[in-house]
C-alpha cells in the first residue's frame, strides 16, 4: 500500500507543481501522460538485475578474493547478484561458506573451485 502511494506522489506532484508554476492544466494532464508512458518503458526496457559471467570469469572474481586483491566490496557483490547462467546461481550459495579462508582445508576447497571454473566447468 505504501508503495502504491509513493508511487502516486511520485507521478502527480511534479504534474501539479508544473501546472501550477505555468497556470494550465493542460500541463498537469500532458506532464501525468509523460511520466506514464516512461515508467511503462523503464519497466519494459528497464536493466536486469542479473550480472552475465561466465565460469572463467566468476573464477578470475574468486581468485581475487583468495589472493586478498580484492576490493571491499566485490565479495558482496559476487556473491549476492543473481547470475543469468543457473548452474553457475546453484554454486553462489556454496560460496558463501568461503567468506572467511580461515583453514588450510576451506582454501584447498576453494583453490580447487576456482580451477574447476577456470576449465569451463562448474564444481559439483
Amino acid at each position: 500500500m505504501r508503495a502504491r502511494i509513493a508511487l502516486v506522489t511520485a507521478v502527480v506532484v511534479p504534474a501539479l507543481l508544473l501546472a501550477s508554476a505555468l497556470h494550465s492544466w493542460m500541463w498537469f494532464f500532458g506532464t501525468l501522460i509523460a511520466e506514464v508512458i516512461l515508467l511503462c518503458l523503464f519497466a519494459a526496457f528497464g536493466r536486469s538485475d542479473k550480472r552475465d559471467v561466465t565460469p572463467q570469469e566468476l573464477a578470475e572474481e574468486l581468485e581475487r578474493h583468495f589472493v586478498g586483491t580484492a576490493g571491499p566490496y566485490d565479495w558482496d557483490a559476487t556473491t549476492s547478484v543473481e547470475l543469468t547462467d543457473e548452474r553457475l546461481n546453484r554454486l553462489i550459495p556454496r560460496l558463501i561458506e568461503y567468506d572467511r579462508l580461515d583453514t588450510a582445508e576451506k582454501r584447498e576447497q576453494f583453490r580447487e573451485i576456482i580451477e574447476t571454473l577456470r576449465r569451463g566447468k562448474i564444481p559439483d
